[in-house]
């Protein structure tokens, strides 16, 4: 969960909590154990952890991902002890608090990262990650995680500025006395990873889509009519087809990360301002954030049907270029296949087969099923036309 902090409180103890503060803390708590109940079956479980899902190597990134959801979840449920009280006291506890706190979101933004980026690797390139790189990503990115946590205590704190980890409004997190870290060592991370995912899986839609193809080495974005669509399907290839499919359902992950962290964001650039930030949109911000769990949880069973099966699919093979003027690109377009000329397939001269015909028809049926309503008997003296 993210801390806000609406007034600044001392490092010791704040005022005790009204009835408001009380109830939108406890609510914060209700969101915490939402999270930790969603995600702690679904790390036990191995049922969801299919032949096609470890064919791509996501799962320990996954399982990282909702671990750091379960330290989010685990320092929310620890604001009960405030609640009770009815106030923040500094002290072993707090301090816990802030350390889970920061590993909490750290983490998560790392592993949505990372799970983007192992996502663009293998639908973008079509390359596997060798498994010393994925234990390798994973042992760095976990030491990072606890890297950042543990530099503040250790080399930051001050006795000038007082504790690293301390109250800071309405629970424990970075002292409002280390400004630049509570920016520089959370919420940047946080908004990297948010904006960098974002990217990656645009890029790997418009990869698999065909908007994006690589011509005599270089990058080429190039966009048709909605009508014209098929322009885009002479570049892309069965592979592809599929991908698309898939990616435009993992897209939803930095999708959903980013809405859930748009509320803290905002109340964050208003204290950042100088403003001050009601008590009801600090509360609702990390109510909205702290449900990362249950949002991720339910992209995974949503997703995971969805997921292709790597072994069988030709998925790690270079993509085949076909060229718009290649005898290849025909038979993808929804043009109607000009007639023969001078040639006969059991039939008069200059007459269409059954079979071309039947295969004309199946192309179109194929491509643009929506006008195979609309076609009408054609004879052999039928010009290249398009249907409308």
């Amino acid at each position: 969960m993210v801390a806000l902090t609406v007034i600044s409180a001392s490092v010791t103890a704040t005022p005790a909590y009204g009835p408001a503060v009380s109830a939108g803390v406890r609510a914060l708590v209700v969101a915490g154990a939402i999270s930790g109940v969603a995600v702690l079956p679904i790390l036990v479980a191995t049922k969801w952890r299919s032949k096609h899902l470890r064919n791509t190597h996501l799962i320990p990134f996954l399982l990282s991902l909702l671990v750091a959801n379960v330290l989010q979840a685990i320092s929310t449920l620890m604001n009960t002890k405030w609640a009770q009280d009815r106030a923040v006291a500094n002290g072993s506890f707090c301090r816990a608090q802030g350390g889970i706190k920061q590993a909490g979101n750290v983490a998560t933004a790392l592993w949505s990262f990372t799970l983007a980026l192992h996502v663009f690797i293998l639908l973008f390139y079509r390359v596997a990650l060798p498994k010393g790189l994925r234990w390798t990503l994973l042992g760095v990115g976990w030491y990072l995680v606890v890297f950042v946590v543990v530099i503040g205590p250790i080399a930051i704190e001050t006795p000038s500025k007082g504790p690293y980890f301390g109250p800071t409004g309405y629970w424990c997190w970075i002292t409002e006395e280390y400004p630049r870290e509570q920016f520089y060592l959370e919420y940047f991370f946080e908004f990297v990873s948010a904006g960098l995912s974002f990217v990656l899986y645009i890029a790997v839609l418009l990869r698999v889509r065909g908007n994006l193809v690589r011509t005599s080495g270089k990058w080429h974005l190039r966009f048709v009519p909605h009508g014209e669509r098929w322009i885009l399907a002479i570049r892309r290839d069965a592979v592809d087809g599929y991908m698309m499919r898939v990616a435009s359902r993992i897209v939803w992950y930095p999708v959903a990360y980013a809405i859930l962290l748009l509320p803290v964001t905002i109340t964050r650039f208003v204290a950042f301002s100088g403003h001050a930030v009601p008590f009801r949109a600090t509360i609702f911000a990390d109510f909205v954030f702290n449900l990362q769990g249950v949002v991720n949880v339910a992209l995974l069973l949503a997703t995971n049907r969805f997921v292709p099966d790597t072994g069988a699919l030709p998925i790690y093979t270079p993509r085949k270029h076909v060229s718009m003027s290649s005898p290849e690109a025909l038979g993808i377009t929804p043009f109607l296949l000009p007639p023969p000329k001078a040639r006969t397939m059991g039939g008069a001269s200059g007459a269409e087969s059954p079979a071309l015909a039947h295969f004309r028809t199946d192309v179109m049926a194929r491509e643009r099923p929506d006008s195979v309503a609309s076609l009408v008997t054609i004879n052999s003296q039928t010009p290249l036309v398009r249907v409308p």
